[in-house]
Parts: C-alpha cells; structure tokens; sequence
C-alpha cells in the first residue's frame, strides 16, 4: 500500500471558503481503490476515509493498516474518527496527525453497532461530552489542517433549537466545518432529507456548512445549494453507484453539456486495477462484491445480476460480461434501490 504522498501533501492548508464536492466517509467503502477510482473519474474537492475506530488507532499497529492506505490521487484526504472516549481520540489524533490534510470526528453515524458503542449520532444526546471530544481534539490538531464533524439531526427526534445550541458549541470549540445530514439517527434512511435544517444550520453559524443527503444527480446538488446556501455538499450512496457523479455535478452547476457515461468496463477493470494495488489480499473479493452492489443499480436488474456475480466463479469475468452485454444505463435521478 501506498502511504508516501510527498511535499504536496504537506502543504496543503486549510480552505473551505470556496464551494467544495466531497465524497462521504463510508466504512468498507470510501477506501483508497475508491477513491482513486473516483479521483480518475473526475474526483471531487475533498476525499474521506472510511469510518476509522479510534480504539485501534490510538492502541493498534498501524503500520500496515488497510484502512490508512491512501491512493495516489486522493487529495486533500480526511481521515474520519469514531469513538466516545476524548483521550482515545486525542492517544489516535495523535498517532496520525501528520498523514492527512485534515480531520473529521464522526457524530453521524446511525447504524446500530456503532449507537450501541455510544459514538457517531449518539455522541449528540451528550453536549458535554461532545465539547471535550472537540476541545482536546482542536489541542492536537494543527491549524493547519482542518478540523471537522459530521452529525445528524439528533439521534431521536429532529429538535431544531437544540441542534443550533450543538453546532454553536462546535463552532466555539474550535471546528472548521460542519457536516450535516439532517435526518436523526431513529430515522436512518428512512424519511426525505430536510434540507431546510441545512439551511437554518447555515443562518446560525458562521463557519462553512456542507450539505448531505438524497443527492441523486445534478439536478439535485443544484438545488440543494440554492435552497440552502451551503457552502459545500457532500455525496456517499450516489457516488458510489457513479463514481463520476462529481464530474457530473461541477459540469451542471457551469451550465455546461453533462459528458456521457465513461466506458463501463473501463471503470470496472480500473476499480480492480486499484484493488491490487491498494487493498490486501484478503480485502479484495469484499471490495469487489461491495462495489458491484452499489455500481450495479446504474441498470435496473442489478439485484439479479448481482446474485450472478456473487456466486460465479471468476467474479470479475462474469462483471464484465455483464455490462458488455447492458451497455446502457438508467438516467439520473439514481435513487438506490438496495442498501446495505
């Protein structure tokens, strides 16, 4: 794996006054053969780590760690944190603070394993504790890089006020950006994106304000800037069904012809190109199965042709076969129609 970067990586600071693009932090998926897919396919402002468990940062070898690994392209990286206990985020910080152009503390997360461990969204029903997290974390963190949070609207119910009293707190502590996808943690997936929320969140704050959540295509992000005013939009279940979703995005917001679909099996031959070189061994048939999960409801019968891919024998072979065969994809919007 590649973990060298060079001068470039050392002298990128920090800058979100601009409109930025950013792929979502995803765990077991925005790794670094995704990303670079994605950088080759348009890339966006700003990349993500999958979710990192601060425990084994802060404890672990992290010499060859799979999920440190960063690509050749995926600039500026943020590494996002999860855990609750502020002195194991900051023992992690600690460790790997000079690998990354900038820093993401994960107050988002809704699935279930990570609530029961008291992180991601559930940190929020916790503003003391979720200060210190942040005021020891500023401590370590350079200003230099960025230092960011990811959150919901709650982890029950979407009350505004005490969401406004929550982002005001990490503003006073110190964080650079805000990250929010405004359903709570209860609603998952479940319910429409309030994109109001964003917009209120951006009245109330005066750092930038990135956007998430149901950006199915251009058309979308558009209106999602114009509705909000957010200073950036961030895209996970989207991109990772077209990885060129970002190449899209930036060519509508121009007023320019959106480009046509790059050579699917080009994508899906550059994606395991990647995969050996940048994963393990024995990540690379996950890797490969997750990403045809996702990259297969570009067409209508992904689910069965999924099923086909899982069970074949040679799985990349049979992926190609596939979209040789299928060569046309549905149109945007991409609303997912399996989840994982």
């Amino acid at each position: 794996m590649n973990n060298s970067k060079g001068s470039s990586r050392k002298s990128y600071r920090k800058e979100v006054s601009s409109f930025k693009l950013c792929l979502a932090p995803i765990s077991d998926f925005s790794h670094a053969p995704f990303r670079e897919l994605v950088a080759g396919l348009g890339g966006c402002d700003i990349f993500f780590t999958e979710m990192l468990n601060s425990r084994i940062l802060a404890n672990g070898n992290i010499e060859n760690d799979p999920y440190l690994g960063r690509a050749n392209k995926d600039f500026p990286l943020f590494a996002q944190i999860a855990g609750k206990d502020p002195d194991t985020i900051v023992k992690a910080l600690r460790r790997i603070k000079d690998m990354f152009e900038g820093f993401n503390i994960n107050m988002g997360c809704a699935r279930g394993k990570v609530q029961r461990f008291g992180w991601g969204v559930n940190l929020m029903s916790d503003m003391g504790l979720a200060s210190s997290i942040i005021r020891k974390s500023r401590r370590i963190i350079s200003f230099q890089s960025q230092l960011t949070v990811k959150l919901r609207s709650g982890v029950h119910e979407h009350n505004i006020s005490y969401l406004k009293e929550f982002c005001l707190m990490l503003e006073q502590e110190g964080v650079d950006a805000i990250i929010l996808h405004p359903r709570t943690g209860k609603e998952k997936f479940s319910k429409r994106a309030r994109w109001d929320e964003i917009a209120e969140i951006k009245d109330t704050v005066s750092i930038p304000v990135i956007g998430n959540g149901d950006i199915f295509g251009p058309e979308d992000a558009k209106k999602m800037l114009k509705i909000t005013g957010c200073d950036g939009i961030m895209i996970g279940r989207s991109a990772l069904i077209r990885p060129w979703i970002f190449r899209d995005i930036k060519a509508f917001i121009r007023q320019d012809k959106i480009s046509r679909s790059p050579n699917l099996i080009y994508v899906i031959e550059d994606f395991f190109r990647n995969l050996l070189l940048y994963s393990p061994p024995e990540l690379i048939k996950k890797r490969f199965l997750n990403f045809c999960f996702w990259f297969l409801q570009n067409w209508n019968f992904g689910l069965s042709w999924y099923a086909q891919i899982k069970r074949a024998g040679n799985m990349f072979d049979r992926a190609k076969e596939i979209l040789a065969a299928n060569p046309t994809i549905r149109p945007y919007p991409i609303t997912p129609f399996m989840t994982k």
